[in-house]
């Protein structure tokens, strides 16, 4: 099967199309895909169910169940896609859509996924970020004017004086957040998508590599701050 497509970037309704109408057994019929609340699509001739297909997932992207409409037999599927599933019905081994034939339809299906994929993938909404995970030039400005300022907020905790430590710490706090937080969404986004590339690691590794990920830079990032705290306690109390 092909590689994933990614995230639709629009709704294709031909594709996501629920009713069609097809000639089968010598006359015409309407047939619908009715998605259930659960786990299944129930599949309609003429207002009359005839079957279920089990619904699509990323670890299992291609659904297919046949059915017969006076005799002959009709193939029905659901094919994994966001942000809504495609559907294709194929009469006597061809789609009524393409004229594609029901081998070369599932050829062209999205790939399974990999546990990891669909673990991680979920945490993002989707299998890879839909963001490029590096930073401006103005925000790794940003980035620098807040470490300074972060430098100047444990100087004054060290020595706290007034209104004007109060203002500082204040916008050290939310600057040296903003940047935290983004310097870690930009580094996990680069972590999955490199362990994304890296398949023959397994699941178990991927899976272990990016919790590290997730886990070691906090931890390092509390580590940076009471080193620099200490730092600058030190050259404060001179």
């Amino acid at each position: 099967m092909s590689s994933d497509p990614g995230f639709a970037s629009h709704y294709d309704t031909e594709h996501e199309r629920l009713e069609w109408t097809v000639e089968a057994g010598g006359g015409e019929h309407i047939l619908d895909l009715i998605p259930g609340v659960l786990g299944s699509v129930a599949v309609q001739v003429d207002g009359r169910t005839v079957g279920h297909v089990p619904k699509p997932t990323p670890q299992r992207p291609w659904r297919e169940t046949r059915i017969e409409i006076d005799g002959e037999p009709v193939d029905v599927a659901v094919i994994s896609n966001r942000p809504v599933m495609h559907t294709d019905v194929f009469v006597g081994g061809r789609s009524v859509r393409d004229r594609r034939t029901l081998e070369q339809a599932r050829e062209a299906a999205p790939r399974p996924a990999t546990n990891y994929e669909t673990w991680i993938g979920g945490y993002y909404g989707h299998r890879r970020p839909m963001w490029r995970p590096v930073l401006s030039r103005g925000m790794a400005i940003l980035a620098v004017i807040s470490a300074v300022a972060l430098v100047v907020l444990l100087v004054w905790m060290a020595r706290p004086s007034g209104l004007l430590a109060g203002l500082v710490v204040i916008v050290a706090l939310v600057l040296g957040y903003w940047v935290w937080f983004t310097t870690w969404t930009a580094l996990m986004a680069r972590v999955h998508l490199a362990l994304l590339k890296r398949p023959e690691l397994g699941e178990t590794r991927r899976l272990a590599w990016f919790t590290a990920a997730m886990l070691g830079y906090p931890v390092l990032s509390v580590a940076v701050v009471v080193l620099v705290y200490g730092v600058a306690r030190s050259l404060a109390s001179r």
